[in-house]
């Protein structure tokens, strides 16, 4: 996985929105113009400037290509959009926060949204293979011990650590959410996790209305 920080060449047109992402774009000489969706991952970003976090796959063509370029570089880009984005207006509710990888990028701009809400208790729940896979896992533990209505439980499926939950995201959130009554969830990663996810949060009760999705592979 690589951080990238892009500056865009003007303003964009419309605010951003936290959890949105942009589309990158490249011509490859066997595929013509090949484009590519990836989340805005920086916390508060400004109306030209912003983060990506992305991980390699080299079976494709985008990353590899993407991977090979030197800072600098221009690359074609949309303005932000998409529809899964922080959903405001629910003071006092739990908000939970689901996923796997770089899931997490459109969470860091959400989290920082959920927790300027009073008496709103915030929980990430952020699954990976290996403990040197996490992303932001410094500023994440940093945050849970400045702010009291923050709680930060990565688990890791292939790894056993002293820090983390060892297995698969399902039973750390279910734990978490049978306690709770009402919640605003927000899930991000891949098609499997979110498949599963979507079985237990019916059986634990919760509702189309209190859940939001987001799948990127």
């Amino acid at each position: 996985m690589r951080r990238f920080k892009l500056q865009a060449e003007r303003p964009f047109e419309h605010p951003f929105l936290p959890g949105q992402f942009i589309v990158l774009q490249m011509e490859s000489a066997t595929e013509g113009i090949v484009q590519r969706s990836y989340s805005i991952s920086s916390v508060a970003p400004n109306n030209q400037e912003f983060e990506l976090c992305i991980a390699r796959n080299d079976n494709g063509i985008f990353t590899p290509w993407l991977f090979e370029q030197e800072p600098g570089f221009w690359i074609v880009g949309s303005e932000p959009q998409g529809n899964f984005v922080f959903q405001s207006g629910y003071l006092g509710i739990a908000h939970v926060f689901i996923c796997t990888g770089t899931g997490v990028a459109p969470f860091r701009s959400m989290i920082s949204e959920a927790l300027k809400l009073e008496n709103t208790p915030v929980y990430l729940v952020f699954g990976n293979r290996f403990a040197e896979d996490i992303l932001y896992h410094e500023e994440w533990k940093q945050l849970a011990q400045q702010n009291e209505q923050f709680q930060y439980h990565p688990v890791l499926s292939r790894q056993e650590q002293s820090f983390a939950h060892h297995g698969y995201v399902h039973a750390v959130y279910s734990r978490i959410l049978e306690k709770l009554t009402d919640a605003q969830i927000y899930v991000c990663g891949w098609q499997n996790m979110l498949v599963e996810t979507r079985r237990n949060l019916k059986l634990l009760g919760f509702n189309r209305k209190q859940y939001h999705f987001e799948q990127y592979d």
